[in-house]
């Protein structure tokens, strides 16, 4: 690496970091405000909204990151500029490409390396998130023999729970129906069991079962005062742990859980369009800093102000993108990959057309 592009490296990084950490520290101080009365009514303590805001920060980098990027162009152009430092390099011979180059390679970098947070560290800390705000700051903890209450619930089978009553701490069930669903998700049989009991086998033992089956021309019934759940494949842990929001699934959990819906016949468009999203947001960063950056090198004198600006500008252009997008495939008026993906056909068309005006 020429000793340029280190310049361009380090000090591409540490003002695209300053600009992160500022937009995130605005952020997060109008998002307190906008909470003070949450906490307040809570009784929260200093250290407890800290760590909300602790736990809620992977997600609040993800989505201001592009941000950062795009101030961290313009700050590292903006100086370069106004120096006299670009005008002596172009005249020297070096290709305004070259240097675009050095930009690419970072944003690319950062962009992988946001996916791997995402899947790796955001999902995490969002369960940690959740369970702080729940138990911590709402004070809304689980009862100390572990008992839930009407409980929905998909299994990998396509086949949907609903239990009145779980206790984990004993392993037993009550008031437990379960539906099987046919390839048109029609409802092919009914099984209601009164009490089960999760035995030292790994087995559901039901009492009291009965079953409808509507599959064949005569809807049979049956009755069985003792039997194993052969349907049933989940332990009570399994069953009782907290449903997931989608912000907590990795994309192999995510992939799975669609997977579910889709066989009990749910709509999962909201599901499919999130999924996608997980591959295109990353992209994000590395056409928003290439935008700003060819927006950057057309800035005359390197005025640093409106440089600013535009990198607000432009990364809230792209937000406003990405929420209409979003809400459009949340609609159905457009596929779910397609919602995911268009805000970056379309600002890619820009900067291409940026990139030509910067040649020209």
């Amino acid at each position: 690496m020429k000793r340029f592009d280190r310049f361009l490296v380090i000090g591409f990084i540490g003002f695209s970091l300053l600009g992160l950490l500022t937009v995130i520290i605005i952020y997060d101080l109008i998002n307190l405000i906008e909470k003070m009365n949450y906490f307040l009514n809570d009784n929260a303590k200093f250290f407890q909204i800290l760590l909300y805001y602790w736990y809620d920060l992977p997600a609040t980098m993800g989505l201001l990151l592009p941000v950062g990027f795009a101030l961290g162009v313009f700050l590292v152009m903006g100086r370069l500029i106004r120096s006299n430092e670009l005008i002596p390099l172009l005249a020297s011979g070096v290709n305004i490409y070259r240097i675009f180059a050095v930009f690419f390679t970072v944003s690319v970098t950062v962009a992988a390396l946001s996916f791997f947070e995402v899947e790796y560290v955001s999902t995490l800390a969002r369960t940690k998130f959740v369970n702080h705000k729940t138990e911590v700051i709402e004070g809304r903890k689980a009862s100390s023999d572990r008992v839930r209450s009407r409980i929905y619930y998909i299994s990998e089978k396509g086949r949907i729970y609903f239990i009145r009553q779980l206790r984990i701490s004993d392993s037993t069930a009550r008031d437990w129906m379960i539906w099987e669903l046919g390839e048109e998700h029609e409802i092919n049989r009914t099984i209601k069991v009164p009490f089960a009991r999760y035995t030292l086998d790994g087995e559901w033992m039901g009492e009291g079962v009965e079953i409808h089956d509507f599959s064949k021309p005569d809807v049979e019934f049956t009755r069985d005062n003792r039997r194993v759940m052969e349907e049933i494949h989940e332990t009570p842990q399994e069953l009782g742990v907290r449903s997931k929001e989608i912000a907590e699934m990795q994309i192999g959990e995510l992939r799975r859980y669609i997977r579910r819906m889709e066989l009990a016949g749910s709509n999962v468009t909201e599901e499919l369009v999130e999924y996608h999203f997980r591959f295109s947001s990353p992209v994000i960063v590395i056409i928003v800093t290439m935008i700003a950056l060819g927006a950057a090198s057309l800035l005359r004198k390197g005025n640093i102000t409106l440089g600013i600006g535009l990198g607000l500008l432009l990364s809230f252009l792209f937000w406003g993108a990405l929420q209409a997008s979003r809400a459009f495939g949340y609609a159905g008026a457009l596929p779910p990959w397609l919602a995911a993906w268009l805000p970056n056909f379309l600002f890619t068309g820009a900067l291409i057309a940026l990139i030509v005006k910067v040649k020209s």
